[in-house]
C-alpha cells in the first residue's frame, strides 16, 4: 500500500514540475515498471440460512463494514413500472422499522455513530453499513428490525414522489448526462435498463405497488455478506437466521449482445440529434461489446485504453484535445457484464466544431489507425491497465468487491490472480483483431446533444429528437 500512495507521490510531483510542458506531454514520457503485488486468495463459507459470506479480517481500527448483496433488483420488476424501483429505494430506509419509526431509525443509528443505506441496482439490492465494535449488541438489532419490521411510509412515499419529480424535471440540465441518457436509451430499447423514469407513472404509484417488490427482495434466498474490519461472525448467527426462509429464484431481464446489436441496427446510421440550446456540444458513440467472461475482455481493455480511455496518453485527447484544441475533453469506456457489454466515445466540444470532431472520431478507431500501433504504444498500455490492478484492492471492501463481481460474471477461478498475466501476453495482433470485431464506426449509435442548428451541418443524415422523446 505504502508503494502505491510513493507512485502517487512521484506523478504529483512530476505534475507541479512539467507544468509548463504542454499538457499530456509529460506523461507521455513517464515510464513506471509493474507493481509486484500478491493478489489475496478469498474464500467463502455457506451458513446454515444459505447466505454466503465473504470475510476479511482487520483490527487495526475497531470498526465493522458490511454489505449484504439480495440478488432481487430492477431487473426482476416484470411488468412493473421502473419508477418503483427507485421510489423504493428512497422511501425504504427513511421509513424505518416498526420497531425504530422514520427519522427514529436513523437517528438511532446516528446515535451510536453508525450509518446505514440501501441501493437497489439493475441486478440487486446492497444494503450497506458500519458501526463501532463497541456499539455492535446496541446496533444490530436496530438494523436487523429494518428486515424484520419493514415500515414503509406513505407520507414519505409521497414526499419522495416530490423530489424525484423534481430530480426529473432537471434531469435534461446538464448535456452528458442527457446526452448518455439518450444513448442508453437507444441501446437497450425495449428493455428495463434502457427505460427512464416519467412523472406519469411515478405519480401513479401505490404503496402497494412498492410493498409488494419490497417483499420479493426480503424473500430472495440469494444472498450474500460482505464484511471486513474488525468482525465478529458468530454475532451474525443469529442475524441472518431470522432474515425469512427465500423462495423460489425469480427469473429477470436478460440482456445479451444479439439484442443490443438488433438496436443499432434499427437505429441505422442516422445520428440522433437531441435538441437543446447549449454552447457545448456533446457527442457520443455507443455500441456493443461481448459479455465480461468473452476471451476479448483483455484485448478490448488494451485498445480501449490507447484510443480513449487512458486519459492524456490516449489518442482521442492528444488528436482532439491537444493537438488541434476541439474539445474540453474526450475519451472512452467501456462497461463489461455478465451477459454483454458496451463501448462509449465521447467528446464536449464547441457547437461549430462538432461535425469535424465527430468526424475525428470516427476516424479514431478506424482499421487504418489500429493497424499502425506500435509495440510501444502497446507496452505503454499494458503496463499502464497492471499498474492500475492494484487500486482493485487498496481496500478490504473493494477487495471483496472484485472477487464476488468475479464469480457473478461467472469469471474462472484464478482470474484476479492471472489477470495481469493475460493482459502481459497480449500482442498488436490480438489488438487488431478485436479492433475489426469490435471498434467499427458504422455499427455504432451517435448521438449529439446540441441546438437544432446542427440539423444542417449533418446533410440530411439527421434524427431530430427532444430531450424526452
Amino acid at each position: 500500500m505504502k508503494r502505491i500512495f510513493l507512485i502517487l507521490i512521484l506523478i504529483v510531483f512530476s505534475f507541479f514540475n512539467l507544468s509548463a510542458r504542454e499538457m499530456g506531454e509529460f506523461v507521455r514520457d513517464l515510464q513506471f515498471k509493474p507493481l509486484v503485488f500478491e493478489v489475496p486468495e478469498i474464500t467463502s463459507i455457506k451458513l446454515p440460512s444459505g447466505v454466503e459470506v465473504f470475510s476479511l479480517k482487520n483490527s487495526e481500527f475497531p470498526i465493522v463494514y458490511a454489505d449484504i448483496y439480495v440478488y432481487h433488483g430492477r431487473k426482476h420488476l416484470g411488468k412493473r413500472k421502473v419508477e418503483v424501483a427507485k421510489l423504493l429505494e428512497d422511501s425504504w430506509e427513511l421509513s424505518g422499522s416498526k420497531t425504530y419509526p422514520k427519522e427514529k431509525f436513523l437517528e438511532t443509528l446516528e446515535f451510536y455513530g453508525a450509518s446505514f443505506s440501501v441501493s437497489i441496482d439493475y441486478e440487486k439490492t446492497v444494503f450497506s453499513f458500519v458501526y463501532l465494535k463497541s456499539t455492535e449488541k446496541d446496533v444490530l438489532p436496530v438494523i436487523q428490525s429494518f428486515f424484520d419490521a419493514p415500515n414503509l411510509d406513505e407520507s414519505l412515499v409521497t414526499t419522495t414522489k416530490g423530489k424525484l419529480s423534481e430530480e426529473i424535471k432537471r434531469r435534461n440540465d446538464n448535456p452528458t448526462a442527457l446526452g448518455s441518457r439518450k444513448a442508453k436509451e437507444a441501446l437497450f430499447r425495449g428493455t428495463i435498463a434502457g427505460t427512464s423514469m416519467q412523472i406519469v407513472s411515478l405519480e401513479s404509484l401505490t404503496l402497494n405497488d412498492l410493498t409488494e417488490f419490497q417483499s420479493e427482495i426480503l424473500k430472495e434466498p440469494k444472498r450474500r455478506f460482505l464484511v471486513t474490519g474488525d468482525y465478529d461472525l458468530k454475532s451474525f448467527e443469529s442475524f441472518f437466521s431470522n432474515l425469512g426462509s427465500g423462495s423460489e429464484i425469480q427469473n429477470g431481464e436478460v440482456i445479451t449482445p444479439f439484442i443490443l446489436s438488433e438496436n443499432v441496427k434499427k437505429e441505422g446510421k442516422n445520428i440522433r440529434l437531441v435538441v437543446k440550446d447549449v454552447n457545448q456540444t456533446f457527442i457520443s458513440m455507443i455500441g456493443v461489446l461481448p459479455e465480461h467472461n468473452h476471451p476479448d475482455f483483455y484485448a478490448i481493455q488494451v485498445l480501449n485504453y490507447i484510443i480513449g480511455a487512458g486519459g492524456f496518453n490516449s489518442y482521442y485527447m492528444r488528436e482532439i484535445r491537444n493537438n488541434r484544441g476541439l474539445a474540453y475533453s474526450a475519451g472512452s469506456n467501456t462497461d463489461f457484464q455478465e451477459n454483454y457489454g458496451t463501448i462509449q466515445f465521447f467528446a464536449m466540444t464547441k457547437t461549430e466544431s462538432a461535425k469535424e470532431v465527430l468526424s475525428l472520431m470516427r476516424e479514431l478507431i478506424q482499421p487504418k489507425l489500429i493497424d499502425s500501433l506500435t509495440e510501444e504504444e502497446l507496452v505503454r498500455a499494458k503496463n499502464a491497465i497492471i499498474n492500475q490492478f492494484v487500486f482493485q484492492f487498496e481496500d478490504d471492501k473493494r477487495t471483496l468487491g472484485s472477487e464476488v463481481r468475479r464469480r457473478d460474471h461467472k469469471m474462472p477461478d484464478g482470474y484476479l490472480q492471472n489477470f495481469r498475466k493475460e493482459i502481459d501476453r497480449l500482442t498488436l495482433s490480438d489488438l487488431k483483431r478485436v479492433g475489426k470485431l469490435y471498434f467499427q464506426s458504422d455499427k455504432l449509435v451517435v448521438t449529439i446533444v446540441g441546438p437544432k442548428v446542427l440539423e444542417s451541418s449533418f446533410q440530411g443524415s439527421v434524427k431530430v429528437i427532444n430531450p424526452e422523446d
